[in-house]
């Protein structure tokens, strides 16, 4: 209990706003994407199994390697937070229908941008194999409306629409299917107990990053856990939606410029 309350005085000390957790998210995404567009698929041809393996062979290569890995590391913070972000946002919207409008309108115009630094194309049947996060968001939307419903009847009830939204994210390939939508069901359904939350989230993420970057996506959690609920000075609404796209596209002309132009 000494711990608890000591937890709750460092929240209200340090207190992340909503537009704090914006920022960190994009900035942790940014450098997730310029270590595997500029860095993995730049630099050491990544695009190409066969020039990749050779590239990362070279000695001259370690420091790029290593480069990528800490960033893309860094990078793991971005979904946890987006994830979190979005279920707030279903919470507290005063129109949720438009609000999961623009999370469609939005995914269907991040498509080809994900696609290009993805799969180094469009409009083939390999973008097909993956679909941005976005889908999974608004699939999680969905699946939160049916939450909502079911709620008043039975908790148990709700791992229907859970489950539900998990085959159908598994079967359209949408990016963290099955993270995506274990974190906004538990976001959402333990919205009122902030240590159990977390705690499952902890756990969740830190699983999805244990493998590849020594599971820390965990470390998103300890901005999560002190979320102030509050919306900040900044307006970012509008530019918080449109840079998912738009840095993508960048990247890639970057890309396009730097190591294929020349």
């Amino acid at each position: 209990m000494n711990i608890l309350r000591w937890l709750e005085s460092k929240k209200r000390e340090i207190g992340f706003s909503h537009n704090a957790l914006i920022i960190i998210a994009m900035f942790s995404m940014l450098m997730d994407h310029i270590a595997f567009v500029l860095i993995q698929n730049g630099k050491l041809y990544g695009y190409d199994v066969a020039l990749y393996e050779n590239a990362i062979s070279l000695p001259e290569a370690r420091p790029w390697v290593i480069l990528c890995k800490i960033l893309r590391m860094i990078g793991r913070l971005a979904f946890p937070i987006y994830t979190f972000l979005i279920v707030e946002g279903f919470r507290k919207t005063s129109n949720i229908f438009s609000y999961m409008l623009r999370i469609l309108v939005l995914a269907i115009v991040s498509e080809i941008p994900f696609d290009l630094i993805i799969f180094n194309k469009c409009f083939s049947y390999d973008c097909l194999m993956l679909q941005n996060v976005l889908f999974t968001y608004f699939i999680g939307l969905l699946m939160l409306l049916g939450v909502r419903a079911l709620n008043s009847l039975s908790e148990f009830l709700t791992v229907i629409p859970a489950a539900i939204a998990i085959v159908v994210c598994y079967f359209l390939k949408t990016d963290y299917w099955l993270e995506g939508i274990l974190l906004m069901y538990v976001f959402y359904m333990f919205r009122h107990d902030l240590n159990v939350k977390c705690l499952i989230a902890l756990i969740i993420t830190f699983l999805m990053t244990m493998e590849r970057y020594h599971g820390f996506g965990a470390v998103s959690i300890y901005f999560i856990y002190f979320y102030d609920g509050q919306k900040g000075y900044l307006d970012l609404k509008r530019f918080h939606y449109l840079f998912y796209p738009l840095h993508m596209l960048v990247l890639y002309g970057i890309l396009f410029l730097t190591y294929w132009n020349n």
